[in-house]
């Protein structure tokens, strides 16, 4: 099923709706500022085992954390450097992935075997909305088939319609991947370059 929404000022009532599935374990797929993404919660280790089925990737693969704000990312990850909670002061909400060490607080079935995960605080409205309505963040990973990433919900319905709860369609997505840093020590360093600038 496809929700329709504004880009800019989404609905309430629809993303009011997707958030209670989320949190229910249900799987979504979201617009964020690069590419679509599966998204589920993060509490639910049968809804991650999914996410990684439907994505073909084997469990070892790290996903990713979006999270609301720099607090509620500082739960999840060990920031030991000052320095690095500025950098993302200042760089964040944008399209980067940040590469930290994982806290306790991370389930371990969420965990690659390096117990390192990455952090997203994502320029959205829709993401912004679901998590302001959430006490948790989303767990997901980019939306990636055949060796192309799917950019039209309609696109995404024909291939995964069946097997998930929605797809979230704010117009078509540019494509543009995140880019993503080891943030585990500083200065941080680039692992791929991608639509955030350094």
């Amino acid at each position: 099923m496809i929700f329709s929404v504004h880009p800019e000022n989404p609905q309430k009532r629809i993303i009011e709706k997707i958030a209670k599935d989320l949190i229910k374990g249900e799987i979504y797929i979201l617009p964020t500022d690069t590419v679509y993404a599966f998204a589920t919660t993060l509490n639910k280790k049968s809804s991650i085992e999914k996410l990684y089925k439907l994505k073909n990737i084997p469990p070892q693969k790290s996903l990713s954390l979006y999270c609301k704000d720099f607090s509620q990312a500082s739960e999840y990850v060990r920031m030991d450097d000052n320095r690095i909670f500025r950098w993302m002061k200042s760089n964040l909400p944008g399209p980067y992935t940040l590469v930290f060490k994982a806290s306790k607080k991370l389930p371990q079935y969420t965990l690659n075997k390096q117990k390192t995960v990455g952090i997203r605080i994502i320029n959205h409205p829709v993401i912004a909305l679901l998590l302001s309505l959430m006490d948790m963040p989303i767990i997901g990973t980019s939306v990636f088939f055949e060796d192309q990433y799917l950019t039209y919900a309609e696109d995404l319905e024909d291939k995964y319609g069946k097997l998930i709860s929605g797809i979230v369609d704010t117009g078509p997505i540019e494509l543009s991947l995140s880019t993503i840093l080891d943030a585990q020590k500083f200065p941080i360093e680039v692992i791929r370059q991608g639509k955030g600038e350094i």
